[in-house]
């Protein structure tokens, strides 16, 4: 989505337009009332500071020195090879392994990162930053086209409504309107690359040069992340990770060989049969694949 203006930002969720619009002066001030009431309730209840956010880490073994050093070197790393993405010069294929090294690399930072995150919400401050925002966002939601709230109750419909798709699409909206910034994914030099030069699609997912699903390896895969294998026709069929097709039951289907004896003859079963006769056929259960490592 694009930023329209820098008083509201507009986004469709089912087929229903919404926008998020710069709140009031008279919101904002009761917002700041909300922020302040909730950061001494917060304080006088034991809550830390965010100056005690990197002790308590550490006390909890959230955090460490090796951490710290790891976090850095990742750092450091995300940073030279996204000065050599933005260079050039070099291999496609090597720019797209280089982009596809560095998005990994954030993502680890992402995830180090998890636990700071979490415990600053529970700070003072980071209750009463939240109050606040939620405060804003619950009288800023309307419907595009007729201008009415979309929580007509204000912040006591947004709480109870927190993770239905519109809020979430809308709070996400509301940040980017309030902080004047636009989704950072978009703006990662790793992803400007991969999306300019076709190796992702508009999800950031990666993709083939016809623009169907693959992984990391190039096998092809399905929306829901299974193997899969294309078909003259243009369909495709679910595939086990070396290529078999997979029946009902979800098994990799093979031109079965009788097990044979030391003398290189089939061998029989206690019946008199051989494990050349095609077994009989099971009542097909629920399709369960092999799926592809995300």
């Amino acid at each position: 989505m694009s930023k329209q203006r820098q008083d509201f930002r507009t986004f469709v969720v089912d087929g229903v337009e919404y926008k998020v619009i710069k709140p009031s002066l008279s919101v904002i001030n009761e917002a700041a009332k909300i922020r302040s009431r909730i950061f001494n309730e917060s304080l006088q209840s034991g809550d830390m500071l965010r100056d005690q956010l990197e002790d308590q880490l550490r006390k909890r073994n959230l955090w460490n020195d090796e951490l710290e050093i790891e976090y850095q070197t990742l750092r450091k790393e995300v940073v030279r090879l996204s000065n050599v993405l933005r260079k050039g010069g070099i291999k496609l294929s090597e720019a797209k392994a280089i982009a596809l090294d560095v998005s990994k690399k954030r993502q680890r930072m992402v995830e180090m990162l998890s636990s700071r995150s979490s415990l600053d919400s529970n700070t003072c401050e980071g209750r009463a930053d939240a109050a606040r925002f939620n405060y804003l966002f619950a009288h800023s939601l309307v419907y595009s086209d007729s201008g009415e709230q979309y929580y007509k109750n204000g912040l006591a419909d947004y709480l109870l409504q927190q993770d239905d798709p519109v809020s979430v699409a809308g709070a996400t909206q509301f940040y980017y309107l309030i902080s004047d910034s636009d989704d950072p994914t978009d703006q990662l030099v790793e992803n400007k690359f991969l999306k300019q030069y076709k190796f992702v699609d508009e999800k950031y997912r990666l993709i083939d040069a016809q623009g169907r699903l693959v992984d990391e390896s190039g096998r092809h895969i399905d929306e829901d992340g299974f193997f899969v294998q294309w078909l003259d026709d243009g369909t495709s069929r679910r595939v086990d990770p070396d290529g078999n097709p997979i029946n009902e039951e979800g098994l990799p289907e093979f031109e079965f060989a009788p097990f044979l004896d030391d003398d290189g003859q089939p061998v029989l079963l206690e019946d008199g049969q051989t494990t050349e006769e095609k077994p009989k056929k099971r009542t097909p259960r629920k399709r369960q694949t092999e799926k592809a490592d995300s």
